[in-house]
């Protein structure tokens, strides 16, 4: 039976050749960076064992991985979690998208009979505005699966065991879940449309180096620097529009696992690819459910399509795909399933499952604003004594900027 369990530094071998199948910022192809990862997932894995998270827990610098073995033992896939993007001296980045509507009331004519607008004066942009999130939301990554191990429903437990660990240990994570989604990259070419008609043209780097150093919390500097604060993307090519917040090919899989649940895309984006940022919150994740049972003896209800996971210090954590029969506070589980959890009769589980029905893409709207009405709400005597409303110039746009990412940053706590 197929297994998820904690890395062990025995592993990094097996991780470093997942790491070199694709271009995966959670799961770096370098076999030193690779160590320090492993290393640093061992470190939290021993603060998980000892119970809540010290007062002098910063999430920021933790990560958890797990493998998935195979019947054999051998490590044929992984996935991941960083217990906290960004801190406020290195704040983790992306594009806000917002749609910005400016009028002209000269330009608007109405019909004198209806009211109703025959010419308007009224143009909208889509904006990109640098978010610099210090919140340090938990953030999911790494998964990575063999090739020929693909297809055979082990995707599921790779994706979902990760919720079952944070219920478990809640105090090293965030309650706000994010997951960024690998935008499509062009085999033959620099980056992707975006990257070249946008961030390229502010930082002096091939899209692979950026990428590579980006990760390196030491050598972000240059994102800070030399990102724009706010682009008006209206004025690029209607191509570089049609690839915001898109998938790649080899992350729609996983971006799907996480909608059936609730994770939502936010109109904020990768800055160098545009890949799509989606969200949700631990605490309200009404799919995928996790409860706590005993195993019990007998099969007292019909097996159910589950992910069961057990837990003890010395052990750490475990987790496989399995029917189970759950009836009040028992699980009855197969022999295989048993002993792969290295669990028997009275011992504790949780269980989650999988019979849900998928949430449908729940829209999540992109931010608008009328830059006339944003203004006047900031300044409502603006409009005082005046023929003409007062006209946005540069300073009074900034600001009304400003006002809507603080907004958007005050639904975001630490």
């Amino acid at each position: 039976m197929y297994r998820m369990r904690q890395v062990r530094e025995s592993d990094l071998p097996a991780l470093l050749t997942l790491a070199k199948t694709g271009n995966f910022i959670n799961l770096p192809p370098n076999e030193p960076q690779l160590r320090e990862f492993v290393e640093n997932a061992l470190a939290t894995f021993e603060i998980a064992a000892a119970g809540d998270a010290p007062a002098d827990y910063d999430r920021a610098r933790h990560v958890c991985i797990f493998v998935l073995e195979n019947p054999a033992g051998e490590v044929v896939g992984t996935s991941g979690i960083r217990c906290g993007m960004g801190d406020p001296e290195h704040p983790n980045l992306s594009f806000q998208l917002l749609r910005v509507v400016r009028r002209s009331p000269s330009l608007t004519k109405t019909d004198p009979a209806t009211g109703r607008a025959i010419i308007s004066g009224d143009t909208e942009h889509i904006f990109a505005v640098l978010f610099e999130d210090n919140a340090r939301p938990t953030e999911l990554g790494g998964n990575v699966l063999r090739v020929e191990e693909r297809g055979g429903g082990l995707g599921k437990l790779l994706s979902y065991c990760r919720f079952q660990f944070m219920h478990r240990h809640p105090t090293l994570f965030s309650d706000r879940i994010m997951a960024e989604m690998m935008a499509p990259l062009d085999p033959y070419n620099d980056g992707n449309t975006f990257w070249r008609h946008m961030p390229r043209k502010f930082i002096n780097l091939s899209y692979e180096n950026a990428d590579r150093l980006s990760t390196v919390r030491e050598r972000r500097e240059f994102m800070y620097n030399l990102l724009p604060a706010t682009v008006n993307l209206s004025l690029l090519e209607d191509e570089v529009l049609e690839f915001l917040g898109k998938v790649g090919p080899y992350t729609r899989g996983a971006a799907a696992m996480l909608t059936d649940i609730g994770f939502r895309y936010v109109h904020r984006v990768d800055p160098f690819d545009a890949g799509a940022h989606l969200e949700t919150r631990l605490s309200t994740m009404d799919r995928l459910r996790t409860e706590h049972a005993t195993v019990a003896a007998g099969a007292a209800a019909r097996p159910v399509d589950s992910i069961v996971s057990a837990y003890d210090p010395e052990r750490g954590f475990r987790a496989v795909r399995t029917a189970a029969a759950v009836a009040g506070e028992g699980v009855a589980l197969k022999a295989e399933a048993l002993r792969a959890l290295g669990v028997a009769e009275g011992d504790a589980v949780t269980h989650a499952r999988l019979d849900f029905k998928p949430l449908p893409g729940v829209p999540h709207d992109l931010p608008e604003i009328d830059l006339d009405e944003a203004y006047l709400k900031l300044h409502p005597e603006a409009n005082e004594g005046r023929s003409m409303p007062v006209s946005i110039g540069p300073k009074r746009f900034a600001e009304v900027i400003n006002a809507a990412i603080k907004k958007i940053k005050s639904e975001f706590p630490d």
